[in-house]
C-alpha cells in the first residue's frame, strides 16, 4: 500500500510540469476514447462490471466505513487492479473531455478543470433543456451539482438562453446589413456589448479581441506560416481600417483589405466561438486570447495592445491622455509588475498554467469595473506607478534610465550595503532577462557589461522586493542573492560576511553592537527551520513566520530596517497588522505616494512665493521709473 502511495506522489509531482501536464491530458483522452467500444463489449460478459461506465469527473473520495475492494462479502478485487481504483490507468479521471466523445451513447460536452461559468457553453444550446435531475457527466460546460442547485429555483422562471439566441438578439438590435444584402455584421463599436456579455472579456478588450477574430478567420485557410506571419503585422498597425461601418464612402479601403473580411458577421462569429471559446474555460479563453497565435506563451509585448485600450478608455487616466511618453512609462509598470507575479520563473514568458494560479484576469475585470484606478492596487494603481518611477527618477541623475552601483547605493539613505548592491547586480532575477548591448555602442569596442546596470523594469523587481520581503517571490529575489555558492542554501559564513558589514556600519554610526550569533539566534527562533544547520527557501516561506522572515535579509543588508525592527514599537506593530492594506508594499506605496504629494505642494508653494516676489520688485522698480517720467503706466502684471 506503501508503494503505491508513493507512485501518487510521483505522478502529482510530475503533472506538474507545465508541458508534461498538457501532454498528459492529450494521452488519457486517446486511450480512453480507444478503450470505450473494448470496455462495453467486455460489460455483456462480465457480470461483476456490468454497473461500471465511463470515469467519474474527478476521483472519488472513499469514506473509512466503505470498501474499496467490492461491498460486504464475497467478490474482493484488489485495490491496486480494480477498474474503480483511482491508481488504475484506465481509469484515471480527464481534466478535460473532448467535446463529441460519447458517454452512455450521447455526445459529451468538456468538463472544464474550473468552473468558470454557470451556463451552457455550448453554441447552440444542446444542454439548455437538459433533466437538471441528470447525472453531473450531463452538466452544462463549466457547470457543477453544487452551482444547478444554486440555480434550480430559478431555472423555471430563467431558462438558460443558447449562446446561438444571445448572439442573434445582439446582431437584430445593433447589427447593419451588408451590401449584398444576405448578413448581418457588428461594427468594433457595437461589438462592445459582444465582448463584455457573450465573451465574458473586459470592455476594453472590445478592439483586441475584434482585430483577433478577424486574423483568425481571414488566415484559417492560409497554409503557409510566413503569409500568416506577414498578414499578422498587418493587423497589428492601429491605422487599419477594419471595423467600420460599410457603407462609409469616405474611408479609403486598404489595397490588402479589399481581399479580407473586415467586420464581423454572426457566420464568423460562430465561427470563433466554436473555434475558440466553446471548449475552454474562462482562464484558457483570457491566455488564448493574450498570446500570438503562433505562440504558446505571453510575452511582454502581448500586453500592450490592451494597455493601450485601457489607457484610452479608463476615466481614471484620462489626465494622461497628453502625456505620451508617461502613458508608456505606466504600461511598462503594469506589464513589469504583472511579469513580478505571475511569472514567477522569470523567464519572460506566461504560460497558460501561470495565468491559471494567478488573479490576473480578475485584477482585469477589476480595473474595468472600478472608475478609480487607485483603488486597484493589482498591478494597475497609478498611485504605485507615481512612487515607482518617481524613485527611480531621483537615483537616474543622468538621465539615461539606467541605474548604476553607485546610483543604487543612494536608495532608501544609503540603508544598504555594497556587498548586497554588488550581489544585485551580479545574481537577482530580472524579469526579462539582461538587455543586449546597443549594435552602435558594440561597433564602437564599448566593453560595459549589461550587468553594470539596471533598467527601469529591473529596478521595478528589485524596489517590489525590497519594500515587501513578505511574498513568495521577494524571498526568491532576496534568497539567490545572499546564497552566494548557489547551492540553494545558506550557511553560517555566508550570513556572517554579510553580517559583518552590517556590525561595521553600525559601529561607524555609533548604534549598540549585536553579535552576529545573538542576531542569529533571534532570527533561527522566529523562522524555526527545520534544520538549524543551514536556512533553505522553504523555511522563510512557512505560514506562521511568513510576517517576520524578511526580517533576516533586512538584518544582513538593510541597516535602517534592520535597527527599526530592534526598536520597533509592539503597539504600532498591532495597528499595522489591523490597517487597511494587504501587503506591505501597498502600506509603503500609501506612505510614500503622501510623501511625494507633499513636496510637490511645497515646491509648488515656493515657486508661487517666488513669483510674487519678483513681481513686487519688479512693480516699485516701475513705480519709480514712472515717477521719474513724470506720469503713471499700467502694472507691469
Amino acid at each position: 500500500m506503501s508503494a503505491a502511495i508513493k507512485m501518487d506522489e510521483l505522478l502529482v509531482t510530475w503533472l506538474s510540469a507545465d508541458n508534461v501536464y498538457e501532454n498528459v491530458l492529450s494521452l488519457i483522452e486517446s486511450y480512453r476514447s480507444s478503450s470505450l467500444n473494448n470496455n462495453g463489449n467486455n460489460n455483456h460478459n462480465n457480470p461483476s462490471k456490468s454497473g461500471i461506465s465511463s470515469p467519474p469527473s474527478s476521483p472519488p473520495r472513499k469514506s473509512s466505513g466503505s470498501s474499496a475492494r467490492g461491498g460486504g462479502g464475497g467478490g474482493e478485487v484488489d485495490d491496486a487492479t480494480s477498474d474503480a481504483s483511482p491508481r488504475g490507468v484506465a481509469t484515471i479521471p480527464p481534466f478535460y473531455r473532448q467535446a463529441g466523445s460519447m458517454t452512455n451513447g450521447t455526445k459529451s460536452m468538456p468538463v472544464y478543470r474550473k468552473n468558470s461559468f454557470d451556463t451552457d457553453q455550448t453554441w447552440e444550446g444542446v444542454f439548455c433543456n437538459r433533466d437538471t435531475s441528470s447525472s453531473s457527466t450531463d452538466l452544462a460546460p463549466g457547470m457543477n451539482e453544487s452551482s444547478t442547485n444554486n440555480t434550480a429555483n430559478t431555472a423555471a422562471t430563467q431558462p438558460m438562453v443558447p449562446i446561438k439566441d444571445q448572439v442573434e438578439a445582439i446582431f437584430q438590435e445593433l447589427g447593419k446589413t451588408t451590401n449584398d444584402g444576405k448578413s448581418s455584421y457588428l461594427t468594433i463599436e457595437n461589438f462592445v456589448k459582444v465582448t463584455k456579455e457573450i465573451c465574458s472579456f473586459p470592455t476594453f478588450f472590445n478592439r483586441p479581441l475584434y482585430k483577433r477574430i478577424l486574423y483568425l478567420w481571414n488566415t484559417h485557410m492560409i497554409k503557409s506560416q510566413n503569409q500568416r506571419l506577414l498578414l499578422w503585422k498587418e493587423f497589428q498597425n492601429d491605422s487599419l481600417k477594419i471595423g467600420v461601418d460599410l457603407d462609409d464612402n469616405a474611408i479609403e479601403q486598404d489595397e490588402l483589405l479589399k481581399h479580407l473580411d473586415t467586420v464581423i458577421t454572426k457566420d464568423i462569429f460562430k465561427w470563433y466561438w466554436i473555434e475558440e471559446m466553446e471548449e475552454y474555460d474562462a482562464s484558457e479563453r483570457f491566455f488564448r486570447l493574450l498570446k500570438r497565435p503562433f505562440e504558446d506563451y505571453v510575452g511582454k509585448d502581448d500586453f500592450l495592445p490592451y494597455m493601450k485600450e485601457l489607457l484610452k478608455d479608463h476615466p481614471g487616466l484620462e489626465f494622461l491622455s497628453n502625456h505620451a511618453e508617461f502613458q508608456d512609462k505606466y504600461a511598462i509598470t503594469v506589464i513589469t509588475r504583472i511579469f513580478y507575479s505571475v511569472n514567477r520563473c522569470h523567464s519572460g514568458r506566461i504560460t497558460a498554467r501561470q495565468i491559471r494560479r494567478s488573479d490576473l484576469l480578475s485584477a482585469f475585470h477589476q480595473v474595468d469595473e472600478e472608475e478609480d484606478i487607485n483603488k486597484v492596487t493589482r498591478y494597475f494603481s497609478y498611485e504605485h506607478f507615481y512612487v515607482l518611477y518617481c524613485r527611480f527618477w531621483e537615483l537616474d541623475h543622468d538621465r539615461d534610465y539606467k541605474i548604476t552601483r553607485d546610483d543604487l547605493m543612494k536608495y532608501g539613505d544609503q540603508c544598504l550595503s555594497h556587498l548586497i548592491v554588488e550581489r544585485i547586480f551580479e545574481a537577482a532575477p530580472r524579469p526579462f532577462g539582461l538587455p543586449e548591448l546597443e549594435p552602435e555602442k558594440a561597433a564602437k569596442g564599448n566593453k560595459k557589461s549589461p550587468k553594470d546596470y539596471l533598467s527601469y523594469e529591473d529596478f521595478i523587481f528589485f524596489m517590489l522586493s525590497e519594500e515587501d520581503k513578505a511574498n513568495e517571490v521577494s524571498v526568491h529575489y532576496w534568497f539567490t542573492c545572499i546564497d552566494v555558492d548557489g547551492d540553494g542554501k545558506l550557511n553560517n559564513m555566508e550570513m556572517r560576511s554579510f553580517y559583518a558589514l552590517q556590525q561595521h556600519r553600525m559601529q561607524q554610526l555609533g548604534h549598540e553592537y549585536i553579535p552576529f550569533e545573538d542576531m542569529l539566534c533571534q532570527m533561527i527562533d522566529m523562522i524555526k527551520p527545520k534544520n538549524e544547520e543551514y536556512l533553505v527557501v522553504e523555511d522563510f516561506l512557512q505560514e506562521e513566520c511568513a510576517a517576520v522572515s524578511g526580517a533576516l535579509f533586512d538584518a544582513l543588508f538593510n541597516l535602517n530596517k534592520y535597527l527599526q525592527f530592534e526598536q520597533r514599537d509592539p503597539f504600532q506593530e498591532r495597528q499595522k497588522r489591523e490597517d487597511e492594506f494587504e501587503t506591505d508594499w501597498d502600506r509603503f506605496a500609501c506612505m510614500d505616494y503622501n510623501r511625494l504629494a507633499m513636496e510637490e505642494e511645497a515646491r509648488e508653494e515656493d515657486a508661487m512665493e517666488i513669483d510674487w516676489v519678483t513681481a513686487d520688485d519688479d512693480d516699485e522698480e516701475s513705480e519709480d521709473f514712472n515717477l521719474g517720467l513724470g506720469g503713471s503706466s499700467e502694472a507691469p502684471f
